[in-house]
C-alpha cells in the first residue's frame, strides 16, 4: 500500500484569483511541493475563488476585512485541515489572517514555518495613519511569530540582517523563484514590432498604484525621450488621465494584464525595465526584477526594501532616490545612451536569479530538519 502524503498547508489572506506577488509566489510553490504533499492553500473569503482541477486544494475561510484593507482580514474561525497538518506555512507578518491563525494553530502538533516580509517597513508607509499606528501592530505581530514559529524564513538580505540584529534571530533565506520559462522562452522583439511598431521604450511591470511609484515614472516622462509601455493590473483609466494632464500622454501607453509569454517578449524588447517603487512595504522581494534579470535586461529602481540589498549599484543595476522624478529619468537616460552598460548590468544580473526547483529543494530541507528534530 502507498504511503500517505504528508499535509502541508499554506495560510495567505488572499489568493487567486487575486494578482499579485504573494498569491503567485505561494500558487508556484504549492503546485510543485504537490508532487512530494498532499497540498492545502488556507485563505479568506474577500477577493479569492476556489481553484479546480489543480495539484492542491484552496480552502476559504469566512473572514471580515477592516478599512478595505488586505492585510486586516480577522478569520472568523480556523479550517479543520489545520489541525490535521504536518506542516503549516505562514505568510507575511503584516497579515492579521496569518497571525491569528498562527495563534490558533499553537494548539496543533504541526510544524509552523512563517515567511516575514519587509519587516519593520509600515514604518515608512505614505499613510500617515499607518505610520503612527505601525509600532504597535508590528510589535503585537513580530512577538506572535518569533514566539510561536518553529523556524523563520525570510526573501532577502534585508530583512534577515533586521531579524539577527534587532530581535537576535537567525532565519533562513530562501528566495522567490523565477518560472522555467524565463529561462527557456526563446528570445523574442515580437512586442516591440507588433505593438510599438519597432519604437524603443522602456517597461513597466506590476500593479498601478501609487506606492509601485507609477504616479513617480510618469512624472519622469517630461525628462525622456523614449515611450513608457506600463504592464499590469489596476486603474487604468486614472493612470491614462493624469499621463495627459502631465502632458505626456503619447509616450504612456497601458497594456494591462498580459500572459507570460507577451511579458516576457515585453522585457526582451524594452530598452530598460524600472522599478519606481516608493516604499519599503511593497518591495519585500520584487519578482519583477527577478524576470527582468533572468532574460539579461538592465534595471533601473528605487533604493527602497529589498532593491537596496539585491541590486549592487552600477554593477548589477542602477538605484535611485525614491520619489524623485529628476533622478529617475537621469539613471534610465543613462542606460539608454550606453548599450554597452545596458548588456553588462544585464548580464551580471542573471547570475543572481534562482529557479523554482531550487527555491523548492530549499523548502524541503527547512521541513525535513523540523521533523528530525
Amino acid at each position: 500500500m502507498e504511503k500517505a502524503k504528508e499535509i502541508l498547508t499554506h495560510v495567505t489572506h488572499t489568493f487567486y484569483p487575486v494578482v499579485g506577488g504573494i498569491e503567485k509566489v505561494i500558487y508556484e510553490t504549492a503546485r510543485r511541493q504537490a508532487k512530494k504533499y498532499e497540498v492545502y492553500v488556507v485563505t479568506s473569503d474577500k477577493n479569492s475563488g476556489q481553484i479546480r482541477g489543480q495539484e492542491f486544494t484552496v480552502k476559504q475561510i469566512r473572514s471580515l476585512r477592516f478599512f478595505n484593507m488586505p492585510d486586516l482580514t480577522y478569520p472568523l474561525g480556523h479550517d479543520e485541515i489545520l489541525a490535521k497538518s504536518n506542516i503549516i506555512h505562514f505568510h507575511s507578518q503584516n497579515s492579521l489572517f496569518s497571525i491569528k491563525l498562527l495563534e490558533n494553530s499553537s494548539r496543533f502538533k504541526a510544524k509552523k514555518v512563517f515567511t516575514l516580509m519587509a519587516v519593520d517597513s509600515l514604518k515608512d508607509h505614505p499613510n500617515k495613519i499607518i505610520r503612527t499606528l505601525s509600532h504597535f501592530y508590528s510589535r503585537y505581530t513580530i512577538s506572535k511569530v518569533l514566539t510561536l514559529s518553529d523556524a523563520l524564513i525570510v526573501k532577502n538580505e534585508r530583512d534577515r540582517k533586521i531579524l539577527r540584529e534587532k530581535y537576535n534571530k537567525d532565519p533562513y533565506l530562501v528566495p522567490d523563484g523565477i518560472d522555467e520559462l524565463y529561462f527557456n522562452f526563446p528570445y523574442s522583439e515580437n512586442f516591440k514590432k507588433e505593438k510599438l511598431k519597432g519604437e524603443d521604450y522602456i517597461l513597466y511591470i506590476g500593479r498601478l498604484h501609487k506606492l509601485k511609484g507609477v504616479d513617480i515614472l510618469i512624472e519622469s516622462c517630461r525628462f525622456l525621450n523614449t515611450k513608457v509601455v506600463f504592464i499590469g493590473p489596476g486603474n487604468v483609466e486614472y493612470y491614462k488621465l493624469l499621463s495627459r494632464k502631465k502632458g505626456v500622454g503619447e509616450k504612456c501607453i497601458f497594456l494591462g494584464y498580459l500572459s507570460e509569454e507577451e511579458k516576457i517578449s515585453a522585457i526582451d524588447g524594452s530598452s530598460v525595465v524600472v522599478i519606481p517603487s516608493i516604499s519599503d512595504y511593497v518591495e519585500a522581494f520584487s519578482l519583477v526584477l527577478s524576470e527582468a534579470w533572468s532574460r539579461g535586461k538592465a534595471v533601473v529602481a528605487s533604493s527602497v526594501g529589498s532593491l537596496t540589498y539585491r541590486i549592487r549599484n552600477g554593477i548589477n543595476g542602477i538605484l535611485v532616490k525614491p520619489n524623485d522624478p529628476k533622478d529617475l529619468a537621469f539613471a534610465i537616460n543613462k542606460i539608454i545612451n550606453d548599450k554597452e552598460l545596458a548588456r553588462k548590468l544585464g548580464e551580471e544580473g542573471k547570475k543572481e536569479v534562482m529557479g523554482w526547483d531550487k527555491v523548492i529543494s530549499l523548502l524541503d530541507g527547512i521541513y525535513n530538519k523540523l521533523k528530525n528534530e
